[in-house]
């Protein structure tokens, strides 16, 4: 046995006894738990923060350098303050001394630079590594003081530091990627683990020793409810208590029922990815009329029900966003004039053909995802009028192969800083295994501005470079933007503290202030 399994055995053993320990001393009042239940619409495989960036459950475990308030602005976390030289090049944070891991190790700057090697290391298979790229060195300079060079100049980089950081004392010579630490996870946050069941519903309790606000709850349940009319069923019985459901589902609910829908405002689009390895998506004047060709208001009243808006680039809801509507306004005679310019011609089947070929292509969606796979069907019934061939195609979200489907349905958005869920999209250097420039999307002068935005101080200077980026992109489309999404929460009538923020990708974000939720108990 290693030392680093053994570590991890140990640790689980401590937290365990002091669970036991904790529910014996309650047997009595047992009934008085405050329980949520989060009904989930996919499984939880890993808990790592720095393999994925977008669970609930990793904030509720492990607590960032940095992290968003209410308004999505930065404040310190474990780091209780900072300073930036007059180059903007050299970060120097102070950590907070009473933060420790859920096995009483203290947590220290030995584990912040631990974190972030790890992120960098190449070895690791983690989709957000070029986030921090621009990361030059991390240094401890302290027990309690990490000191971070960066390349140049990077104002996104304070945001970035909410990924929670992890144990160097557990994880030292692990592999990230398998270790057992994935699925026995100790972290630093609010809650720690309880239970890992064999169904993969994972039980969260209080940590007593969290340095921050105690939660009002004791623990927090993470449940697999893959199928969306089960999730209604069960926030409609009680077996849940949170869930995100779909805009068709709202009018199912009743004012008997006991949960209420939350509509929460996100930055969350939908769009059509196109694969530029496919030479029937290389004619900028292709994608130009795709865009005309899509009447992004009946998706929006349709589909969503009016829980949204249409979509009309990635930074929309971005304090650096436009309100430039010119490229993606449906036009269907600028969409004709574009197909024809671009040499397509009608068959006799009013399927339009070049050079032999037909505009034919394979529009993917994953099958769980209703919202997706609406919007697949009706986007291709509004293309067919233009004789474009768009055939839906639903498939499991797991055997999804994002680089090489001929076009797919897409989703994208962040809430924090305009570089998050944007350089990474549309930059050339983020094509490959790994990254998320999955259409392999190569445009010159995107990359540039794009590495002009992050790595320029001055804000005004970066909202401008923003701009330029947003017109580059209604010229040479990389998607075919369609909608925003508001997030629709079902929640338990008994459930108080949920606090609306901009959320983000699916809905992501919405247990930020998890502290303040309570439960009343019947």
């Amino acid at each position: 046995m290693n030392k680093n399994r053994l570590k991890f055995l140990l640790a689980a053993a401590l937290i365990g006894l002091a669970g036991c320990s904790q529910e014996s001393g309650n047997s009595a009042d047992s009934a008085e738990m405050k329980q949520l239940v989060y009904g989930m619409a996919s499984e939880i495989e890993k808990v790592n923060p720095v393999l994925d960036e977008s669970q609930e459950i990793d904030a509720l475990l492990f607590r960032g350098l940095t992290k968003p308030n209410a308004k999505n602005q930065v404040t310190p976390d474990l780091a209780e303050s900072w300073e930036i030289s007059d180059d903007q090049l050299t970060y120097v944070f102070t950590l907070r001394q009473d933060a420790a891991w859920q096995d009483g190790e203290p947590v220290t700057a030995e584990d912040v630079k631990f974190t972030f090697d790890q992120i960098q290391n190449p070895e690791t298979n983690t989709p957000i590594a070029g986030e921090f790229n621009e990361i030059a060195a991390v240094e401890v300079t302290g027990d309690y003081e990490i000191t971070m060079i960066v390349h140049r100049p990077f104002p996104p980089l304070l945001d970035k530091l909410k990924i929670g950081i992890i144990p160097e004392h557990l994880l030292r010579g692990e592999d990230l990627n398998t270790t057992e630490f994935n699925q026995n996870p100790v972290g630093n946050g609010p809650f720690k683990l309880k239970k890992w069941g064999s169904d993969h519903t994972i039980t969260l309790e209080r940590n007593e020793a969290y340095y921050g606000p105690a939660p009002k709850l004791d623990e927090v349940v993470f449940k697999a409810v893959p199928d969306a009319n089960t999730r209604i069923l069960q926030l409609k019985t009680g077996e849940i208590d949170l869930a995100l459901i779909a805009p068709n589902q709202l009018a199912s609910t009743k004012e008997s029922d006991p949960y209420s829908v939350h509509e929460i405002p996100t930055a969350d689009y939908r769009a059509v990815l196109y694969n530029f390895d496919l030479p029937l998506f290389q004619d900028k004047r292709v994608r130009q009329a795709m865009n005309h060709a899509v009447n992004r208001d009946e998706l929006v009243k349709g589909i969503l029900a009016g829980k949204g808006e249409p979509a009309y680039g990635p930074l929309q809801k971005s304090w650096a966003g436009t309100s430039d509507e010119e490229g993606y306004t449906y036009n269907p005679e600028k969409a004709e004039q574009l197909l024809a310019e671009a040499g397509w011609v009608k068959d006799s089947d009013g399927v339009l053909v070049k050079d032999g070929q037909r505009f034919e292509f394979e529009l993917v969606s994953p099958i769980q995802d209703t919202v997706r796979v609406a919007l697949a069907n009706v986007v291709s019934e509004q293309l067919k009028a233009f004789g474009i061939v768009a055939k839906p195609k639903p498939v499991d979200q797991n055997a999804i192969d994002y680089d090489s489907e001929d076009a797919l349905i897409i989703g994208w958005g962040s809430e924090f800083d305009p570089d998050d869920h944007t350089y990474r999209l549309f930059h050339s250097s983020e094509i490959g295994d790994g990254h998320y420039n999955f259409g392999s999307y190569q445009n010159a002068k995107v990359d540039e501005l794009l590495m002009k935005a992050r790595t320029t101080a001055d804000v005004d200077e970066r909202t401008a470079y923003y701009h330029q980026f947003q017109e580059e992109l209604t010229i040479d489309p990389p998607y075919n933007f369609l909608v925003y999404l508001q997030a629709l929460y079902g929640v338990n009538e008994n459930v108080t503290g949920i606090s609306t923020r901009t959320l983000g990708h699916h809905g992501f974000g919405v247990l930020w202030n998890i502290e303040e939720w309570d439960k009343k108990i019947e």
